[in-house]
């Protein structure tokens, strides 16, 4: 029956990259109807299991409907516990900047004390601009790192319109960030 055969398309849900390495595997989770697609590294994931590998949200069996971003709107994705037993998507956990990991190994659980109440007040432009005016304010947004620009938006919706990236920062660090859709142009 082809239909039962779990198709492995699409990239690392944290950093999109559809390519694996064998020092850094593209791991697929065999949660029923979950399409979650993660790189080792990119989870936290310390021993890749010979068998099958189940994501932290169909590991948990939490009803879907209970599980959700406290960062951004979107449901789909890689998601890991909060230290408040919430859920937030890894991706967002990297991208905010006041978003911490209580082990960096595992990458969870996500600590979310240290966000600032401004983020959780901002409105993202990408939602308003696609006409979801009502997920618009959910979440937790970021900031354009263009210099001046006040623009926000949800990592996530970031993500989708392919404006995140990884810049240098200090000490050999990777420094994440993500720019408006203007001033992406514009790099």
């Amino acid at each position: 029956n082809p239909g039962s055969m779990k198709e492995m398309v699409g990239g690392c849900c944290v950093c999109s990259d559809e390519h694996g390495w064998a020092e850094n595997p593209l791991v697929y989770c065999d949660g029923h109807g979950c399409n979650v697609a993660v790189h080792q590294a990119c989870y936290g994931i310390v021993q890749v299991p010979t068998g099958s590998w189940f994501c932290r949200k169909c590991e948990s069996q939490e009803r879907a409907a209970r599980v959700k971003c406290e960062l951004c709107p979107h449901r789909e994705g890689a998601l890991k516990r909060t230290d408040t037993s919430g859920w937030a998507h890894v991706i967002c956990a990297l991208y905010i900047p006041e978003v911490q990991f209580g082990n960096v190994a595992t990458m969870e659980p996500i600590i979310l004390s240290m966000v600032p109440h401004d983020r959780f007040n901002k409105i993202c432009y990408i939602c308003e601009e696609s006409g979801r005016e009502s997920k618009a304010s959910s979440g937790a947004c970021m900031t354009c790192n263009k210099n001046g620009c006040r623009q926000s938006f949800h990592v996530t919706c970031a993500q989708m319109g392919g404006l995140l990236c990884e810049e240098q920062g200090n000490y050999q660090n990777v420094k994440y960030c993500g720019y408006c859709s203007h001033h992406y142009s514009k790099l």
